[in-house]
């Protein structure tokens, strides 16, 4: 009868095929493990080259606008190739519209006038916004306005399709990640919070996205409505239009339904609708 190796843990000396076979495991390990890592490292999907000017205060000159949300229409300040109609929030988790209205109680009624703000620049993606980080102090002065403005007229326009709601002080340069599940509970109280949200939809090609502040059917303020379905992607129907440079749809909350896509099957669904629903969502 041939002798088999056995070892025992409390024995001093390992049987020597019990050491080859350590060996060539441990040689693996120490080979794989790498490899490992720097697959997941490389497939981890980069961070968006989106920004936040911390620390940077900058002042802005332009027309205020109060409709669909507080913003400013300026002729130059702004990051080359980024939008010209600058989204105000407020310092934090708030939204612009407190700080205005306690400037407006000292200055008067900013709507339309020539106004300079100073804030921390935010922007990302094509937009630009502004963090009034010294909250009533970030007003700087205002005239009647001697920059000529065009006013959108909203044209609405029944729009279905699919989307992720956002909050987009976060997502477009504050945090990063400022999207998804990971994100949601910070996203669902800075639009508690009174800022306003983005909706994200996703273009046909399931590569570029549009953006979208959200208002309900009436265009009044539906913050508190759309909390639940903060970082889902949901199907929705409602009106759109673009107003004062940005997109707007008037969502039909009684329309909302969340989905649970992967790309390519959102993309397939996508494909799906018809080439005057594609029409519309381009232009």
């Amino acid at each position: 009868m041939s002798e088999q190796e056995f070892y025992i843990g409390w024995q001093e000396d390992m049987p020597p095929s019990n050491k080859k076979f350590l060996k060539r495991i441990i040689t693996a390990l120490f080979l794989l493990i790498p490899i490992l890592v720097f697959m997941m490292v490389i497939s981890q999907r980069p961070f968006n080259d989106h920004h936040f000017e911390f620390g940077t205060l900058s002042e802005l000159t332009g027309v205020y606008v109060s409709d669909p949300v507080p913003m400013l229409m300026v002729e130059d300040g702004v990051p080359e190739g980024f939008s010209k109609n600058v989204l105000l929030v407020g310092f934090g988790k708030f939204g612009a519209g407190g700080i205005i209205d306690a400037i407006e109680e000292e200055q008067g009624s900013l709507e339309y006038k020539e106004v300079t703000l100073s804030g921390t620049l935010i922007y990302g993606d094509g937009v630009t916004m502004m963090e009034l980080t010294n909250l009533e102090e970030s007003f700087v002065s205002s005239k009647e306005s001697e920059i000529p403005i065009m006013l959108d007229e909203p044209v609405l326009r029944e729009f279905s399709w699919y989307g992720e709601i956002l909050d987009p002080k976060c997502y477009f340069g504050v945090m990063k990640p400022g999207e998804g599940k990971i994100h949601k509970s910070c996203a669902i109280r800075c639009i508690s919070g009174g800022i306003p949200p983005v909706m994200r939809v996703l273009h046909h090609n399931a590569s570029d996205y549009q953006y979208y502040i959200v208002k309900g059917v009436n265009g009044e303020d539906i913050n508190q409505e759309v909390l639940p379905y903060v970082a889902e992607t949901i199907q929705f129907d409602g009106f759109i239009s673009i107003q004062n440079g940005w997109n707007v749809i008037y969502l039909d909350m009684d329309s909302v339904t969340t989905q649970r896509y992967n790309k390519l099957s959102l993309y397939k669904e996508l494909k799906s609708l018809d080439a005057e629903a594609y029409e519309l969502y381009s232009n």
